[in-house]
């Protein structure tokens, strides 16, 4: 009976100091597109995000196996020393994480794979996704993993133009 007794009070303290041990997770902080977001040295600016079905034209089409979102933005180095900016990702609303297509193909100012920045250099370009449709929130790194995490909410926009339709009078009506 004492070996059981001691037994258990060993897994109850093995269990208690295990709990004791695990960091909470760091906050999160979202934002909107368009805000300044600090992260460690790194300053991001989100201008947009733009869902497209194809990316090219004529024999140079290229077609995602879900759909492209294109993600236009900016990040300046607020260090004294040379940093990289890392590939960045977007949540979903479950928690899945989704990484940035390494093939801009096709994508105007596509920043490439190499990210280096100048101390207090401002770069501005645009990074791809292949997602399914739906919102996000594309999480913005130093590449510490240490402070907070920040993320900029992507709402699921598809802007479609309306079109041009005569009016009775003779002039376009959109």
């Amino acid at each position: 009976m004492r070996i059981a007794f001691s037994n258990w009070l060993v897994i109850g303290v093995a269990l208690t100091s295990q709990t004791g041990c695990v960091k909470p997770p760091p906050p999160v902080n979202v934002f909107r597109l368009g805000d300044r977001v600090q992260a460690g040295p790194l300053v991001y600016n989100v201008f947009e995000a733009d869902w497209r079905a194809q990316l090219g034209e004529g024999g140079d089409v290229r077609v995602p196996t879900h759909r492209f979102l294109i993600v236009h933005l900016s990040v300046t180095n607020g260090s004294s020393e040379a940093l990289s900016m890392p590939a960045l990702s977007l949540v979903d609303n479950t928690g899945h994480t989704y990484t940035e297509s390494m093939d801009g193909q096709n994508v105007a100012s596509w920043f490439g794979l190499s990210r280096k920045l100048k101390p207090v250099e401002t770069i501005e370009g645009r990074i791809l996704f292949d997602v399914e449709p739906k919102s996000y929130k594309l999480k913005l790194d130093d590449d510490t993993n240490t402070g907070p995490v920040s993320m900029v909410e992507m709402p699921l926009r598809f802007d479609v133009e309306s079109p041009v339709v005569p009016s009775a009078l003779g002039s376009p009506v959109r």
